[in-house]
């Protein structure tokens, strides 16, 4: 499409207000104003498109997903909602037969702590008893743990490095035995040794899950990206198969080896795919009872885990190299005491003149104290609100009365104004932006109304997954809002959200996905 005139729409804006038309010239926007300045200027466009009233929003941006990794274990073994053994037993069975092929059998969103709940952890391998046929390997929901049985511990070698490993990584029976239950570094050690999937899988997939992303009017994303994924979205580039912005944050530990990676990708465009900064881990997740708190676990004499990283000091040598470059940090920290250390660190490094944007990815808890220093520092908030579907089960079982409070409350950081954008952490959750909108709005799960008093209005929302996420990648001046000389990427809604209940959100549809001006999805 050269150009395009596009009218009686309702296009959203930052500023809160609403326009009538814009205009769309090779693949930027080129006008933005009502229907009767379009009606001056229609003569300057090939096409003129009714939107008959339709809501336009810009093209949304995920502020936090794992897109390769992701749009691979979609593919895998899926334990969404089992809640007892014998199903698991029956599921792995079935998987298995129509998997003949498999080597291994791998999967994600178990639900460990309704699974084992009154599961006896004290003798052997738990999981032998559920399959054992193959190695196996089930990850929990959040990540941050998994279950596998003796068969997995023997084929990648783990059983014979147990010394390496905590009793907190490896959860060890009263003999001193595996129980199958593997947490944070082991539970990475395990993922890395399972058989990895052939480049032309890895393409397939990616180029399938961009397809979902477009259903959701999805056309950014910041990608926690492997290594080893790189090649795919080099790949998707040569084929002109990426119709998606990658902005990419690779391991802090790979901070030296930057200019050998953008090196390789040079030949992208940095409008589609650029290497933005370096991520890191602190602590682990609420689930796991990894996430690292100010006080203990309800009834546990732990109060979470701080990574090897953090353990070893090295995380704050890499960081004070980083932030002296001028580049981006953004670092996972869940618990209230993580996201203070975390804080405290980028508090050490704080230099105006430097324009790094650090951000605290998921900020799942944060203490009153804590709530003002983000927008002092200028620190970004890049939360998930949707993952409030599963966190309230945990956090009243979980935490301690006065910790309850400081969950999810990223509110007061708008309030305080800072900076909040949202993402979801696909694959741990879908990535529905309107179910993220629906949770952000409403605070209400299966599990009750939580806190609803630290909902966000819905303005705010689409902020947050429109300008804010692109100015948390540095790309306000390309994307994140439909003005003229910005990149066309839009979506043009079947429904209105200004119009739903606020409940119905999560359910709203596209009509249609525009991607560097041209339509990448539709929805009749």
């Amino acid at each position: 499409m050269s150009s395009a005139l596009f009218i009686n729409a309702k296009v959203w804006k930052p500023s809160g207000e609403f326009a009538q038309a814009f205009g769309v010239r090779e693949s930027f926007f080129d006008f933005i104003g009502s229907n009767e300045e379009a009606s001056s200027i229609k003569s300057n466009y090939e096409k003129i498109i009714n939107c008959e009233g339709r809501l336009v929003l810009p093209g949304l941006i995920d502020g936090h997903l794992h897109l390769v990794k992701g749009s691979l274990m979609i593919k895998r073994f899926d334990s969404s909602g089992i809640k007892n053994i014998e199903t698991l037993k029956t599921k792995i069975c079935e998987y298995a037969d129509s998997n003949p092929n498999q080597s291994w059998i791998v999967g994600s969103n178990l639900d460990a702590n309704s699974l084992l709940k009154d599961v006896d952890t004290t003798k052997g391998n738990i999981a032998d008893g559920i399959y054992s046929d193959k190695p196996f390997f089930i990850n929990n929901f959040d990540y941050h743990s998994a279950l596998c049985n003796t068969k997995a511990l023997e084929v990648s070698e783990l059983m014979n490095k147990l010394s390496e490993f905590s009793n907190d990584e490896v959860v060890r029976d009263s003999s001193g035995s595996p129980t199958g239950i593997i947490k944070e570094k082991a539970q990475k050690y395990m993922y890395s040794m399972l058989p990895q999937p052939s480049i032309d899988e890895k393409l397939k997939a990616a180029e399938e899950f961009t397809q979902v992303l477009h259903s959701y009017g999805i056309t950014s994303v910041s990608d926690i990206t492997l290594i080893n994924e790189l090649v795919v979205y080099k790949k998707l580039h040569d084929k002109n198969k990426l119709n998606l912005r990658i902005n990419s944050y690779i391991p802090f530990e790979e901070y030296h080896n930057l200019n050998e990676y953008k090196k390789y990708t040079k030949e992208i465009s940095s409008e589609l795919f650029a290497i933005k900064g370096f991520k890191a881990y602190w602590d682990g997740a609420l689930s796991s009872e990894t996430a690292l708190f100010s006080r203990n676990y309800k009834g546990k004499s732990h109060n979470g885990y701080e990574t090897e990283l953090v353990k070893n000091k090295e995380i704050f040598r890499l960081a004070k190299e980083i932030n002296s470059f001028g580049m981006q940090m953004i670092i996972h920290a869940i618990g209230d005491k993580a996201v203070t250390e975390v804080l405290d660190l980028y508090e050490s490094l704080y230099d105006p003149s430097l324009k790094t944007r650090h951000r605290i990815e998921h900020a799942q808890h944060i203490q009153e104290k804590d709530i003002a220093r983000f927008r002092k520092l200028g620190v970004i908030a890049s939360v998930q609100p949707i993952h409030l579907k599963y966190d309230v089960k945990s956090v009243m079982e979980k935490l301690t009365e006065d910790l309850i409070p400081l969950t999810h409350n990223y509110k007061k950081i708008i309030d305080n104004g800072g900076v909040v954008n949202f993402g979801t952490d696909f694959p741990i959750v879908q990535v529905n932006p309107f179910e993220n909108i629906s949770l952000a709005l409403t605070r209400k799960t299966k599990d009750g109304t939580f806190l609803p008093e630290l909902g966000i209005d819905l303005h705010n929302c689409i902020k947050s997954y429109t300008i804010n996420n692109a100015s948390s990648n540095f790309n306000e001046n390309l994307l994140g809002a439909i003005e003229k000389g910005k990149k066309a990427d839009f979506v043009i809604m079947k429904d209105d959200l200004f119009e739903m209940d606020t409940g119905d959100i999560s359910n709203a549809k596209v009509w249609k996905t525009y991607f560097n001006g041209e339509e990448v999805y539709s929805n009749p």
